[in-house]
């Protein structure tokens, strides 16, 4: 009796192991939002600015093994200053990405994601400096990298909640326009983004366009 219901079981065990929703062959597509707080040095002015930003990212994939997941992703963030300083700063992102999920469990997973990509960057700034008003206007592209850290709750095997902290790394050149005295300049711009990040994925056999 005793060996019938250690075998039982495993049985067990090993059938809820292969229903987990993380399994190899299986697709997903997820779409999440992003809450934030952005610093942002630009070259050598000395001018550091933190405001509040807010983002769409939208990813999909492939496990190509049991919780290990690759695939694509675009992320655009907007970020707006206001005060003093006032402007605008869009970014996007995209880029190949990979998650590992550590977890067998039917019910979700904690997990880490990392991505590396193409960044397209524009900003707009204006400042009033006495009785003059200046602005600043930059565009450019470069490098990304993204981390993140999170838990991803599954529904039906098929649905998915995730819950995550990411970490965004920018570096960009720009070529940066100002008025009124009409200059034009080449600036680093290096962008560190520490935001909360909150949003569905659905997870199917097959992928379907």
């Amino acid at each position: 009796m005793t060996l019938l219901i250690c075998c039982q079981l495993s049985y067990s065990q090993n059938q809820d192991s292969s229903q987990t929703a993380f399994k190899k062959g299986r697709w997903l597509t997820g779409l999440s939002g992003t809450i934030n707080s952005t610093t942002t040095n630009r070259g050598n002015d000395d001018l550091k600015t933190t405001s509040n930003n807010f983002g769409i990212n939208i990813e999909s994939g492939k496990f190509i093994r049991d919780r290990f997941l690759i695939g694509g992703r675009f992320q655009t963030n907007k970020n707006s200053t206001n005060g003093s300083l006032e402007g605008s700063t869009e970014t996007i992102f995209i880029g190949p990405f990979s998650n590992y999920y550590f977890s067998d469990s039917t019910t979700g997973s904690l997990f880490v994601t990392t991505s590396l990509g193409y960044v397209r960057y524009k900003d707009k700034i204006q400042l009033q400096q006495a009785d003059l008003l200046v602005q600043e206007f930059g565009e450019g592209s470069g490098l990304g990298a993204l981390v993140g850290f999170g838990y991803s709750y599954t529904i039906n095997n098929s649905v998915a909640f995730d819950l995550g902290i990411n970490v965004d790394l920018y570096w960009v050149n720009i070529e940066q326009e100002s008025l009124p005295i009409e200059t034009i300049t080449n600036t680093k711009i290096t962008s560190n983004d520490i935001s909360f990040s909150f949003g569905f994925n659905v997870i199917l056999d097959d992928f379907f366009f």
